[in-house]
C-alpha cells in the first residue's frame, strides 16, 4: 500500500513539474504584443534640458567588469557630490539643466551616467547581464566620485524609475552607503498604490512573458533572462538614436525596488521625495502615506507640473536647496 501511494505521489509530482515546465515555456516565448507610438509624457522640457549639456565634462567610468559607462560630470565646486540616475528607456541629457543650476549655485558636483544598456554605452540596448547589475554599477559610481572627485558627502538621485532604482539600493544595507538621496516622481513597481492604470500609457508589458520567466526564475532557470518584457510607447518626434526600444525581463527587474515597503523602511539616509501635482503616471498625493513608514523622507506634491518638468521646476530646486541645509545640519 506504501509502494503504491509512493508511485502515485511521484507520478503526481512528475507530471505537475513537468506541465509547470511546459506552462512556463510557453508563456516566455509568448508572441510580443503590439507596440503604441503614441503621446504620453511631455517632453518639451527634455528638448530644453538637453541644451545644457555642452556645459559638462565627458567622462567613461571604469566598472568591476572592466566595461566603462558613459557619464556627465558637472563641476559645482564642491565635494557635496550628486549622482543623478534618469529614468526608464531613455539616458542622461534630460537631465543637464537641473544638473548645470546646482553645479551654477555650487549645491552639487553632478554626476549624469548612462545607465549600463543605454544612451552611448556599449552592449546590448536595454539588457544588463544578471539582475542587481545595475546597483553594483552604483556602487563603482560612488567609487569613482570618492577617487575622482573626492566627494565627501553623496547624494543618490533618480527620476521615474531612476527614482525608483535609487530606493532599491538605498533598501539594501549591503551597499556602500550614501548620505542622502533625492527622489523625483520615483516608480515603486506595478504593485505601489502611487501608479495610475496603464503607467500613463508609457510602457506596454508583456504579461505572459513576465509570467512566464518568473516562473522559471523560481526554479533557478534564468537563461532566457534575455527576452524582452517591456515595451516604451514613445512618440516616434522623441525616439532618436539613444533611445531604448525594450528591456529585458533582467533589466526591468533590475530597475524596480525589490519590495518598495522593505525599502522605504530600510532607508537610513535623509530623503526628499518630489512630485508633480499633475504627473501622468502616479497619484501624486498617494506619495506621502506611502513614504510615512520612514523616519528620514520628506515628501512634497509641486502643484501644476507634470511627470518629466518635475525635476528642473523652481520649486523643486528650492525645496531641495532648503532640504540640503538641513541634510548639512544632521551629516556634519
Amino acid at each position: 500500500m506504501k509502494r503504491k501511494a509512493l508511485k502515485f505521489l511521484i507520478k503526481f509530482l512528475v507530471v505537475n513539474s513537468v506541465i509547470y515546465l511546459v506552462v512556463a515555456f510557453a508563456l516566455t516565448h509568448w508572441p510580443i504584443p503590439k507596440i503604441e507610438n503614441t503621446k504620453n509624457y511631455d517632453f518639451s522640457s527634455v528638448r530644453e534640458s538637453a541644451r545644457n549639456e555642452v556645459s559638462a565634462k565627458e567622462v567613461w567610468i571604469k566598472l568591476r567588469d572592466g566595461k566603462e559607462i558613459f557619464s556627465r560630470v558637472y563641476d559645482g565646486k564642491t565635494k557635496n557630490v550628486l549622482i543623478f540616475l534618469h529614468g526608464s528607456g531613455s539616458d542622461s541629457r534630460y537631465l543637464s539643466k537641473a544638473s548645470k543650476h546646482f553645479a551654477d549655485l555650487n549645491m552639487f558636483t553632478v554626476i549624469t551616467p548612462d545607465l549600463r544598456g543605454h544612451g552611448r554605452n556599449s552592449g546590448t540596448r536595454g539588457d544588463i547581464d544578471h539582475i542587481g547589475q545595475l546597483e553594483e554599477d552604483i556602487e563603482d559610481i560612488v567609487r569613482y566620485a570618492k577617487e575622482n572627485l573626492h566627494a565627501e558627502k553623496i547624494i543618490l538621485t533618480g527620476h521615474s524609475s531612476g527614482g525608483g532604482l535609487a530606493l532599491r539600493y538605498l533598501g539594501n544595507y549591503k551597499h556602500t552607503k550614501v548620505n542622502g538621496s533625492i527622489m523625483f516622481s520615483p516608480y515603486l513597481g506595478y504593485k505601489s498604490p502611487t501608479l495610475r492604470p496603464g503607467n500613463g500609457n508609457w510602457v506596454t508589458v508583456s504579461v505572459k512573458r513576465f509570467v512566464g520567466l518568473s516562473m522559471l526564475n523560481k526554479i533557478g532557470i534564468n537563461s532566457f533572462n534575455g527576452q524582452p518584457v517591456l515595451f516604451f510607447n514613445r512618440a516616434s518626434e522623441w525616439n532618436d538614436s539613444l533611445q531604448v526600444a525594450s528591456y529585458s525581463y533582467r533589466m526591468a527587474m533590475s530597475m524596480d525596488p525589490k519590495d518598495f515597503r522593505a525599502d522605504i523602511e530600510n532607508i537610513y539616509a535623509p530623503t526628499i521625495v518630489l512630485v508633480g501635482g499633475d504627473d501622468e503616471s502616479f497619484y501624486p498625493d498617494k506619495f506621502a502615506e506611502v513614504f510615512s513608514t520612514s523616519d528620514y523622507t520628506e515628501t512634497h506634491v509641486i502643484k501644476g507640473i507634470a511627470h518629466m518638468a518635475v525635476i528642473d521646476n523652481s520649486e523643486s530646486l528650492s525645496k531641495i536647496r532648503a532640504w540640503l541645509g538641513s541634510l548639512n545640519q544632521k551629516i556634519n
